[in-house]
């Protein structure tokens, strides 16, 4: 392994210096997959999904395999109307997709079963998904059972097929919503990547040695950039930065710690505040500078520089620091893209047509916003498949909304192309904001006959796109079919002991954790909360601010739910029937199972379930072409590995 040290001394020629040593005199060492073993067989040596599903514990599902009808039920509703989408997600899980390098592990085959196959990037973005909405923490096992997932689902959605499943109204409506989805986010990041010039191995080799650094900081902070002017003159007359901060933020008495925000990283902070402070000497200070958060100025007090940087080291991150690096340009991007392409359309809104259109969103049943917890960070309730056909009957399809005029050409934004992409819009800013969330649906329509224009429904990566979504779809339409078919069996069955004792929802679990916690008035100034805190500012100074020592929470508590579902060390917005709006980050998190007792009314059927299942799997394994490359499987889970 290559290495090199860096000068114990800090210069405002540092991160040239840093360059420059990358570039040149340094022996590479390329730490890369060689491997070409592959295991074929027709069970591949793994233990079928299901089984590890149903025979370890699950906190975040524990009523799974007593419910599997509901279960199923959920997941097959959740394909027409699925999660809320920003441009920023899109590039998220869009452009961070394979880098076209020879490097790249992306491309590589993981998995073929039966001819189709699934490359590492399709695991890892499914993987890391899983894992986003489980709660649960990363492990061989956990990649081993995904993996099972993977192969599973594949033969289920074959099967499906020769079962008819294909005509299914739930298959081929969440097909034509993929359709839409994948073409407005690939034509997007197209024109994105025309927009943002490649990244050269320079800019990743410096944005890789900032990643290494810690900057410990202070700011002054005003959502008011006037605010900010007596305070810069001040410190440009040479006064020093901490005297500056106690008469800003007006401290009762003085405060050595007054605006400070300790260390923060490189990609852990909002973009502008992060190339503001890792641009900065330390010592030295900079002019106001505008985040999406407000204005600052940044005082860098001290940068932790790594002892070593280790070429083998740098090439085992290089392509995850060149996502997060093109991913920050894009985000600083994208904003000015829309505004341009929206601001040339000369819209015109149909006012008495809106007007309808919050009446009849208003006069929906059942529209609580937050009826009960939801998983981290999804705040603002979907339109769920109810509420869009109460809204859909209650007005003509043809109702316009909007014209705007589109490469020289009249068009109209109608109400039925408004419901077609409710599925990508929050349910709450249709209620509160309604004008802003047509525009967002009207920009959706915008970019999808953009994209048509340009066929991109041919492209090869929307109809990959849509395949993998169909495999997934046709894969919980033949489950649901298996667990019909079993629930409506009325004979007897013997149910092992084996599955009495680890039946996932007989388990109870003891958690444990240490968490802090904000309240808010509402959803905006919770949001505001977050975003404050995630650009540095200490939480312990908010109004309401509750450190929870490491202990026991019982199920009945009301931040039970929120602390089970969070992301450790995030700072989250979350919604509680008895506290309301709150902001909340869990440090620390231990769930463990304890004691146990079995539903026995449901026991024998939800074994039917299971094993029917099981079955239908075992007999589809058994005729399968199943090739897993392991060398690779293993490669995968040592690069992800953090490295001490």
């Amino acid at each position: 392994m290559s290495r090199f040290s860096l000068p114990e001394e800090h210069t405002q020629n540092r991160e040239t210096r840093e360059t420059e040593i990358y570039r040149t005199g340094i022996t590479r060492s390329v730490v890369q997959c060689t491997g070409t073993h592959q295991t074929t067989s027709k069970r591949a040596g793994i233990t079928p999904y299901w089984w590890v599903r149903l025979h370890r514990q699950d906190p975040l599902n524990r009523r799974v395999a007593l419910n599997p009808r509901v279960a199923i039920c959920r997941r097959l509703a959740m394909y027409r109307y699925v999660t809320v989408f920003s441009f920023i997600c899109v590039m998220l899980f869009v452009q961070c997709s394979p880098e076209k390098t020879p490097s790249s592990l992306d491309f590589e085959v993981l998995l073929e079963v039966n001819g189709v196959e699934r490359t590492v990037y399709d695991f890892e973005s499914t993987y890391v998904e899983h894992l986003i909405k489980t709660g649960r923490n990363d492990s061989q096992e956990e990649r081993s059972a995904h993996l099972n997932k993977m192969i599973d689902d594949i033969l289920l959605a074959e099967s499906a097929v020769q079962k008819g499943l294909t005509s299914h109204p739930t298959y081929q409506s969440a097909l034509q919503h993929e359709e839409r989805k994948s073409m407005i986010d690939t034509y997007f990041v197209d024109r994105m990547e025309e927009v943002i010039a490649p990244l050269t191995d320079e800019e990743i080799r410096l944005a890789y040695a900032k990643r290494q650094r810690k900057a410990y900081i202070r700011q002054l902070y005003s959502r008011d950039p006037e605010e900010l002017e007596s305070a810069y003159e001040e410190l440009e007359t040479g006064e020093d930065f901490v005297d500056v901060a106690n008469r800003f933020y007006e401290t009762s008495s003085y405060d050595s710690l007054a605006g400070y925000l300790g260390p923060v990283s490189y990609f852990g902070i909002d973009d502008a505040v992060a190339e503001a402070a890792y641009s900065t000497p330390q010592g030295e200070y900079t002019k106001p500078v505008r985040s999406r958060l407000g204005y600052h100025i940044i005082y860098v007090e001290y940068i932790e520089f790594p002892a070593l940087l280790a070429e083998d080291e740098y090439q085992y991150r290089k392509q995850g620091v060149a996502s997060q690096l093109r991913l920050r340009r894009q985000r600083t991007e994208s904003g000015d893209y829309i505004f341009e392409l929206m601001s040339g359309l000369n819209v015109e809104t149909n006012r008495q047509n809106i007007l309808a259109l919050q009446d009849a969103i208003a006069n929906l049943e059942g529209d609580r916003i937050l009826e009960e917890p939801q998983l981290a960070e999804e705040t603002e309730t979907i339109w769920t498949d109810e509420r869009v056909k109460q809204l859909e009957a209650s007005m003509d399809r043809g109702l316009v909304l909007a014209t705007y005029v589109l490469d020289g050409q009249p068009r109209e934004f109608t109400f039925g192309e408004y419901i077609n992409w409710l599925p990508y819009l929050s349910f709450q800013e249709s209620k509160v904001r309604l004008g802003a969330s047509v525009g967002r649906g009207m920009r959706n329509q915008v970019l999808y006959e953009l994209a048509t224009d340009k066929q991109y429904d041919a492209d090869a990566r929307v109809k990959k796109k849509i395949e993998k979504r169909g495999t997934q779809i046709l894969s919980d339409l033949n489950q649901y079919e298996i667990t019909m078919a079993a629930i409506r069996d009325t004979g007897r069955v013997d149910v092992p002991e084996s599955f009495r004792s680890r039946l996932i929802s007989s388990r109870e679990v003891l958690l444990k954790a240490a968490y802090w916690k904000i309240p808010a008035e509402n959803l905006q100034e919770a949001k505001q909360i977050k975003e404050v805190i995630g650009a540095g500012t200490d939480p312990a100074g908010y109004p309401g601010y509750r450190q929870v020592a490491f202990a026991t929470i019982d199920p009945n508590e009301a931040d039970y739910n929120l602390v089970m579902k969070a992301i450790e060390k995030t700072p989250l917005v979350g919604y509680s029937a008895d506290e309301g709006w709150l902001v909340i980050r869990v440090d620390e998190r231990e769930i463990t199972e304890i004691a146990t007792t079995t539903n026995t009314d449901d026991l024998e059927r939800s074994f039917k379930v299971y094993d029917s299942i099981r079955a239908e799997i075992d007999s589809l394994r058994a005729e399968a072409e199943i090739v897993i490359n392991d060398e690779l499987f293993q490669e995968m889970y040592r690069v992800w590995t953090p490295r001490k």
